[in-house]
């Protein structure tokens, strides 16, 4: 009995050595996208105000400018009041 009692807790003292007992404060991952908003790589949509990558997001060329959207819906709305003559940047963005 005293045996067992013994393995119960070598097994128990190597688990909290190995594993840490679950108490190891883990450091928590920045996201991907937090760290590319940092470095300055993500670009606002002038529609609805969403970061996105030039790389990944659509664009238009107008007037010695680019602009990127999140969506064809976005882009569709800039050419829209581009062509109405209204201001294409949301005012609220």
């Amino acid at each position: 009995m005293l045996r067992l009692l013994i393995y119960a807790a070598l097994a128990y003292f190597l688990w909290k050595i190995f594993m840490g007992g679950g108490k190891r404060a883990k450091k928590p991952e920045p996201r991907a996208q937090d760290t590319v908003v940092a470095k300055g790589e993500m670009v606002k949509d002038p529609i609805c105000g969403a970061y996105v990558s030039p790389d990944n997001g659509l664009m238009v060329r107008h007037g010695g400018t680019t602009r990127y959207f999140c969506s064809q819906e976005c882009r569709q709305e800039y050419l829209r009041r581009l062509e109405a003559g209204e201001a294409p940047e949301n005012p609220k963005g």
